[in-house]
């Protein structure tokens, strides 16, 4: 029998409970894997500055599953890692302006608030892709 030349790790072996950055080098794609407490919930709640409504129209969850649960399944984890990658990126480009600019009409973005974004892969991808352009220098 061959050996797999990767070594994926078991769903559910650890469950997140501090931010990424906690975790030393952040490597989301393992970190994905994991369940995510509550606490890590709070704590990207205070991060990112979303109210816990826009935060349950994002992540793939009730508010009653919410309140009912301590610790969410690894699709919950992808996109709460998505969010703090999307946040931690751009408060160290623009600082305490980030805030402003994720509820502010975006021309880049095609006249859209950005936070809009932040509901499915596309749309955080679309904004890390800016974030990055900012970083960068590059306005157009």
């Amino acid at each position: 029998m061959r050996k797999k030349p990767y070594h994926i790790a078991n769903e559910n072996t650890e469950v997140l409970n501090e931010p990424a950055s906690a975790y030393g080098q952040v490597n989301y794609y393992t970190l994905a894997t994991r369940s995510v407490s509550k606490n890590y919930i709070k704590h990207l709640l205070k991060t990112s500055r979303l109210t816990l409504n826009e935060l349950i129209a994002i992540i793939p969850i009730s508010m009653d599953t919410y309140k009912r649960k301590t610790e969410f399944n690894t699709s919950v984890t992808e996109k709460i890692l998505e969010i703090e990658e999307v946040y931690g990126k751009g408060l160290h480009v623009f600082g305490e302006g980030f805030y402003r600019w994720m509820d502010t009409n975006n021309v880049a973005l095609g006249g859209i608030i950005p936070k809009s974004l932040l509901v499915n892969s596309f749309g955080i991808r679309r904004l890390l892709d800016e974030i990055g352009r900012i970083e960068h220098g590059i306005l157009a």
